[in-house]
């Protein structure tokens, strides 16, 4: 079937791959926010020096482009600023403006006046990270939500309970924990979404969902944790939503059937796809080659890791001055609510560090910031703090607290994006809640919007924020924050 289709997806996936590369590129294209400040300045100051500054400003900022497409993690700050005749410059890169694949550029002139009144040119603009695009199956955003948002439309899909989301060019994917166990949403018009009724039924509870875009063939696939003992996982072709199309189911054998052999949590990342089961009688862990799911989809690896995984993210990242694969996990633990594990060899999974945070509560869930290198968790609420920013810049021998907050609820959900920290609780009244990501801050709250309902997942792409909830009035509610 494969084979008879094959013209076909080549040409579907010529064109995503066309699109893909034309976004960033107008990312990378985006004309620069020009902010001068005169201070006193006359009317007699010398255009000439203004021109030559913006001049300079521009080509630091052109010579930054052409870095980031050499090498994304290459664009850094200037630690300090560079002298260049009568002018200083320096690029700088805000860690608090930056998504999972772009971040914002600031390129600064500054000089002195005859008169010595400071001046100064700043021009802005955003790149992206090609490379992280394509590894995350399209599934990142190229600009950050803003604080203030708007809350948007929402969506009552007859009091189904809901375990989680994720969201790909406004469609948003819902696991459900009754029939048809995932729920598929038309969110394109964020005021109104449309539920697509198109009668596919996964057959058992889904306890989590990703997609992914195959940049091969162009189609996506909705990788599912389904809650039974056998073929944990099942894999679905739904590049058009309305008409989804089973792909396969794949069985877990190495898990013992007596304990809690059910798939749990499901992450996609450089065509492997990382799956865990709750704490059971073998490997929690597991590893697939995902780079041609409908022809094959072998095991890279298992690893045994004690412990239930609430939440897990894999990321490239340089530690001491080597490249990486990392995958972070928080999880259900009296000993290891965080764990850091060296996943860069194809089936190996060896656990670098772990964490014993203060306490007995949980781990539930956790982001990480590749520009801050920054791991934020949420915590089960006890007596303490429940919401934590470390420094992971060395992940595989420490993690060190940078700032801690009290919340009061459980963290179901956390995303990040550019300089603020959005979070769903288990609180029914308080459900969704925002912070400012800095350390420096303390973690402080901004806003708290009360949906009436306890929030089970969180997902963001640009400036739209989507949260599934328990059940109630409304399962799924988006916000919208330019």
């Amino acid at each position: 079937m494969k084979a008879q289709s094959t013209g076909n997806k080549y040409i579907k996936g010529m064109a995503t791959l066309e699109l893909l590369i034309a976004f960033v590129i107008l990312i990378l294209c985006t004309s620069a926010v020009i902010m001068v400040a005169f201070g006193n300045q006359s009317f007699a100051v010398d255009s000439e020096t203004n021109n030559e500054a913006i001049q300079k400003a521009q080509k630091a900022l052109e010579d930054t482009r052409a870095l980031s497409r050499q090498d994304f993690d290459l664009v850094v700050s200037d630690p300090n600023p560079i002298q260049d005749g009568i002018y200083t410059k320096q690029i700088i890169v805000d860690p608090f403006a930056a998504t999972e694949c772009s971040r914002q550029i600031e390129s600064k002139i500054t000089w002195d006046t005859d008169m010595n009144q400071p001046q100064s040119i700043n021009l802005f603009s955003r790149v992206g990270d090609i490379p992280e695009a394509l590894d995350l199956g399209g599934d990142c955003s190229a600009s950050p939500p803003g604080p203030g948002f708007t809350v948007g439309g929402g969506l009552n899909m007859g009091g189904a309970k809901t375990n989680g989301l994720d969201v790909l060019n406004k469609k948003v994917f819902i696991a459900l924990q009754d029939p048809p166990g995932l729920a598929y949403v038309d969110a394109t018009n964020y005021a109104a979404p449309v539920q697509i009724m198109n009668s596919y039924d996964v057959g058992s509870e889904v306890n989590d969902v990703d997609i992914a875009r195959d940049l091969d063939t162009g189609e996506i696939y909705a990788y599912v944790a389904r809650e039974t003992n056998t073929n944990q996982l099942q894999i679905i072709d739904v590049t058009d939503i309305n008409n989804p199309i089973f792909v396969r189911n794949v069985d877990l054998p190495e898990v013992g059937g007596s304990s809690e052999p059910e798939g749990y949590r499901v992450y996609y990342y450089k065509n492997r796809l990382y799956m865990t089961t709750k704490e059971t009688a073998g490997p929690e862990l597991h590893i697939f080659d995902a780079s041609d799911p409908v022809t094959s989809f072998p095991k890279f690896g298992i690893k045994e890791l004690n412990r239930t995984v609430n939440d897990l993210v894999v990321v490239d990242q340089n530690i001491g001055g080597t490249n990486y694969s990392v995958a972070y996990m928080v999880a259900d633990s009296d000993l290891k609510e965080i764990g850091v594990f060296d996943v860069t060899t194809a089936g190996t999974a060896n656990e670098m560090f772990s964490l014993n945070m203060t306490g007995g509560a949980d781990a539930y869930s956790l982001f990480f910031s590749s520009t801050s290198k920054l791991l934020y968790v949420g915590r089960q609420a006890n007596a303490g703090q429940e919401f934590f920013a470390y420094d992971a810049s060395n992940s595989f021998s420490t993690l060190i607290e940078r700032a801690k907050r009290e919340v009061g609820e459980h963290p179901i959900g956390l995303r990040i994006a550019g300089a603020y920290a959005y979070m769903v609780t288990n609180d029914s009244n308080e459900d969704f809640q925002t912070y400012n990501a800095d350390p420096a801050t303390g973690l402080s709250h901004i806003r708290t919007y009360n949906a009436s309902n306890k929030g089970t997942g969180i997902d963001y792409e640009d400036q739209f924020i989507y949260e599934t909830m328990e059940q109630g009035s409304e399962t799924l509610q988006i916000y919208y924050a330019p």
